[in-house]
């Protein structure tokens, strides 16, 4: 069993997505501050209380979730990438290893703003087109996929039922010979 790995990484993106996770410590500081001058506002009788107490509720339900929802997204952004025949190895913004086997991987999806990689439940990797070597590595992560029959997709469709003329309609304009439209002698 080889514990040979192919290592991607950008910097750039880890800054980028830990500039991300710093709003999300602003946003939630900001909902503490609303909470502190709500609840004085309510306590000394310039707002009414039951008013107040609704408010900041449905303001913690809104935060908690969004703030949720945004930290797992975060989460699954990976700066690092370790490609081997066996296992996926990413690291997050905040250098933790996740670890996800070929044989459990779901399907990989090229998106217009990266790759995803999505496994198990709760197990997915996000690599953003950020990185330099995007291509190359994008080529090898579908090389992995194939050679172990992970579905491939491309804008949520298997890549075996696109339309290359639709996705890039300047093709069927071409004389050449074989290209749609064109007679072979």
């Amino acid at each position: 069993m080889s514990h040979w790995y192919e290592v991607f990484d950008n910097e750039e993106v880890q800054r980028h997505t830990r500039k991300q996770a710093t709003h999300l410590t602003a946003v939630a500081t900001l909902a503490i501050a609303t909470t502190l001058v709500g609840a004085t506002l309510g306590f000394e009788g310039h707002l009414p209380l039951p008013a107040v107490g609704g408010i900041l509720a449905v303001t913690w339900f809104a935060t908690v979730r969004w703030l949720a929802s945004r930290t797992r997204k975060l989460r699954r952004l990976v700066w690092c990438i370790k490609l081997s025949e066996e296992r996926i190895v990413g690291y997050d913004y905040t250098r933790r290893k996740a670890v996800i086997d070929w044989n459990r991987v779901e399907r990989v999806e090229l998106k217009k703003d990266g790759l995803l990689l999505i496994g198990p439940p709760l197990a997915a990797f996000e690599i953003p087109h950020l990185f330099p070597d995007f291509a190359e590595l994008s080529h090898r992560v579908v090389h992995y996929a194939e050679m172990n029959d992970v579905a491939i997709f491309i804008d949520g469709q298997p890549w075996q039922e696109l339309d290359v003329y639709q996705l890039f309609p300047f093709l069927a304009d071409d004389p050449s010979p074989g290209a749609p439209g064109t007679t072979i002698f």
